[in-house]
């Protein structure tokens, strides 16, 4: 990919994120409970199976803790919208093909069990290895791995949610401070 590219997707995840909840409440006529809340969601990219599995492995990257987790705050379809709708067709191919060899070898790792049946700790586990560069695991399987985690800590720290509730939210910024102590601003990263 190259870095045209990237900056495009970045310009167009940033003017989505920001103006979907605009959007929403103007289509919903401040009934936004009714769009965040929907039941039915229609999947723009991955299959049933493939969303599961990708729910699964968001939630393991970011679980619930003192804080929601990837799902809780609509990580998942934020992924499958993106992929769907914004990348272009070779490059929604491309992620298909890693996404599958990623689901392939964790599938080939859970020795013939499920890997969503299987145990959290053995999935964090498998996930783990993944971390760290080795000569045993394919590099378009691990370059997946690593794609899915980018996504998902991204779109997880720009959510309204845990922009407002757990990082440092101001909407109209003031001056701009550099190299500010944390413990200046209550002790919390800024939202994006």
């Amino acid at each position: 990919m190259k870095r045209r590219e990237i900056l495009r997707y970045t310009a167009l995840a940033t003017g989505a994120i920001v103006g979907a909840p605009l959007l929403s409440t103007i289509l919903s006529g401040c009934k936004t409970d009714v769009v965040d809340n929907a039941v039915d969601y229609s999947l723009q990219f991955f299959n049933k199976q493939d969303f599961a599995m990708m729910k699964d492995l968001i939630d393991i990257i970011l679980p619930k803790t003192d804080s929601p987790s990837a799902t809780e705050v609509g990580v998942h379809k934020m992924i499958d919208s993106m992929v769907g709708t914004v990348y272009n067709k070779e490059d929604r191919k491309a992620y298909k093909i890693g996404f599958s060899s990623f689901i392939s070898y964790l599938e080939k790792q859970a020795g013939g069990k499920d890997f969503l049946d299987m145990e959290a700790d053995k999935k964090l586990d498998l996930l783990q290895k993944l971390e760290r560069p080795a000569g045993n695991v394919l590099e378009n399987v691990r370059k997946a791995y690593l794609d899915l985690k980018q996504q998902t800590i991204a779109y997880y720290l720009s959510t309204e949610e845990i922009a407002k509730n757990y990082l440092n939210y101001l909407p109209v910024p003031g001056d701009y401070e550099s190299c500010i102590p944390l413990a200046d601003v209550g002790g919390k990263a800024w939202a994006l």
